[in-house]
């Protein structure tokens, strides 16, 4: 969310969005967004635009599976009657329109025979004005801004249709501008440049009606036309000329429908006219809103569950302020699950020194709501008892600060779990679960990517041989991760701002713990000794760490891969100094509630092990 001048608070009203979209045979497929488009949308006070004042800015939207819009950021309207308009546009552009400004730099590609480079040639646009707070979603009509040339050739004279298809006459747009600014305020482009040869997508098909060649297509940004622009074809060992015809402007979201006489002559020029311009007709198809958490003034803490995350962020106005975490408080003095809220510093991380404690889980006493300081060079913590039943609800007042009881004017807040939103796959968009231990902030559950942060796709093998690639357990989904996958150079698994644990953060975790990794895990565990002993698996840390085995090289080639499974699990670790692999790293088994540091390659070190991937925050 955008600071803007006028003082406007943020309700607790989710904005959701509806889309309607041109026809066209670009990215957009189907008559809808195609999984993993993004779009980028601006929210102004209505009457504001863009290079004015925003309340949303460029805010990046991802289609989804089952026809929905997410955002990283949830978004609310303003609170009262104040209405807004929006303005999206596709493809979204990570710097979008700077600010003071209304223009984002548009291009088209200039070889659009390759299906990809076609659809990256769109540019759609979409506006809504004087939208008041509503449950409805906001239909959003996007309108290609760009234009569409159809180009179709009419045999003349002897020529054979059905032999020029054979011919396949290779035809290229030149003279035209490919790229440009786009002003939303003024809805025009300037600052035209690249003039460019534009090769068109499609192949020559027979109309059996017209007994024309169609079947090509190209993209072009509206321009001015002043006798330069032509079209070249190379046929049957000839390049001909056909001058683009008498048109002085091609104007935007219009379908033109060129067709250029073709008869072999001497001349080498060939005539065409423009028999249609019409407009892409509009789709009805409609994709789904923004899903996001009601919110409220008073935030009881009952209704936050936990299961999705063990932690809450507070956003007020656009804005985090806060965060909520269920964590497990272990010392000398106390052994209890806690939930206990942060303020956010100004970099948006949580200030561990100003901690509050909202509720001691497992304490009988009337100490809650006070302070709780951790040292992070330690990873320890004081309370200062508070006097206080368990908190049932908090507040926040105008300045974002916690309140224990109802200010005089206290502001409503939006609370959303928090996690580690991973989009490397803009299709399989994944969202892990979090927890605090300690001063560390570690994912809840562990790694299913199947590439690089880069898009770059890992290898998916059954047996571990030494190559870089992973395996996916038949049994439960469970990803195993070969070490030579992780040292592929140049290449990352680690989502930003989140690393591969080294050693030192496993030992900063196990003196958290004591020692004890019954506070790690969970499930049914099993002997891996099979002397039937199996230690606790308490999980009260909330690390939810299963036993889902190992990815090894079984010496029956019929066995399944991942072995041991309920009897133990490994993670990965990394050596930041050496910048590799290190010669051992931790795993859990059955019959112990201590960490086992074990190697990391195969007997006769030949090959690295797989293993599973849990990542902490930087």
């Amino acid at each position: 969310m955008n600071e803007i001048e006028t003082e406007v608070k943020e309700s607790s009203v989710p904005i959701t969005f509806s889309v309607q979209i041109e026809k066209s045979t670009t990215k957009v497929t189907n008559n809808a967004f195609d999984m993993g488009d993004e779009i980028g949308l601006y929210a102004m006070l209505a009457g504001k635009t863009i290079s004015e004042e925003r309340y949303i800015d460029n805010l990046l939207l991802t289609c989804g599976e089952k026809n929905t819009l997410t955002s990283k950021d949830p978004v609310f309207y303003p609170e009262g009657d104040n209405a807004l308009d929006f303005v999206a546009y596709y493809p979204y552009q990570t710097e979008g329109a700077q600010e003071g400004t209304a223009t984002i730099p548009v291009s088209i590609q200039a070889d659009q025979s390759v299906d990809d480079a076609y659809s990256a040639s769109d540019f759609m646009t979409a506006s809504k004005e004087q939208v008041l707070s509503s449950e409805k979603s906001v239909s959003l009509n996007f309108n290609h801004c760009f234009t569409n040339l159809k180009i179709n050739l009419v045999p003349v004279g002897d020529v054979l249709a059905e032999e020029m298809v054979q011919d396949n006459p290779r035809i290229v747009a030149t003279g035209f501008y490919t790229r440009a600014n786009y002003n939303f305020d003024k809805q025009i482009f300037t600052d035209f440049e690249g003039v460019s040869d534009v090769v068109p997508m499609g192949t020559w098909e027979l109309d059996e009606e017209t007994g024309n060649l169609v079947g090509k297509e190209l993209i072009l940004i509206p321009q001015a036309l002043d006798g330069d622009q032509a079209f070249q074809m190379e046929w049957n060992g000839r390049v001909y000329t056909c001058p683009m015809p008498d048109l002085e402007q091609l104007d935007g979201n219009l379908q033109y429908e060129l067709e250029i006489y073709a008869e072999e002559s001497e001349s080498h020029m060939l005539n065409g006219v423009v028999a249609s311009i019409a407009e892409w007709p509009v789709s009805d198809e409609e994709i789904g809103g923004v899903e996001t958490e009601e919110g409220a003034s008073a935030l009881h803490l009952s209704a936050l569950s936990f299961e999705r995350s063990n932690i809450y962020n507070v956003h007020m106005n656009g804005k985090e302020i806060a965060e909520i975490c269920k964590e497990y408080l272990l010392s000398d003095e106390w052994a209890t699950r806690a939930i206990v809220s942060y303020p956010l510093l100004a970099d948006g991380t949580a200030d561990l020194t100003q901690g509050t404690v909202l509720q001691l889980l497992d304490v009988d006493e009337d100490i809650n709501g006070g302070t709780l300081r951790w040292d992070e060079v330690d990873n320890t913590f004081t309370y200062h008892e508070g006097e206080l039943a368990p908190v049932q609800a908090v507040y926040f007042d105008e300045d974002g600060a916690l309140c224990l009881e109802p200010p005089s004017s206290s502001v409503r807040v939006n609370v959303l779990t928090d996690m580690l939103y991973d989009s490397r796959d803009p299709l399989n968009i994944q969202q892990y679960s979090l927890v605090k231990i300690g001063t560390q902030y570690w994912m809840r559950e562990n790694l299913k990517a199947d590439r690089y942060v880069d898009g770059t796709e890992l290898e998916e093998v059954w047996r571990l041989d030494g190559v870089a690639g992973y395996h996916k357990s038949e049994t439960d989904g469970a990803c195993f991760y070969s070490g030579e996958a992780l040292l592929v150079e140049g290449k990352s698994i680690c989502v930003d701002g989140w690393r591969i644990p080294s050693a030192e953060d496993w030992e900063t975790l196990d003196a958290y713990i004591g020692g004890d990794v019954s506070l790690l895990k969970t499930g049914e565990w099993e002997s891996l000794s099979g002397s039937g002993e199996v230690a606790s698996a308490g999980n009260e840390a909330m690390m939810y760490i299963a036993p889902l085995g190992v990815w090894s090289c079984p010496d029956d080639e019929e066995a399944n891969t991942n072995i041991n499974r309920k009897k133990m699990a490994a993670f990965w670790t990394w050596d930041y100094d050496e910048n590799t692999i290190p010669a051992e790293t931790v795993f859990f088994i059955g019959e112990d509630n201590a960490v086992v540091n074990e190697a990391t390659k195969t007997k006769g070190d030949s090959m690295y092990k797989g293993l599973s991937i849990r990542l902490i925050r930087n």
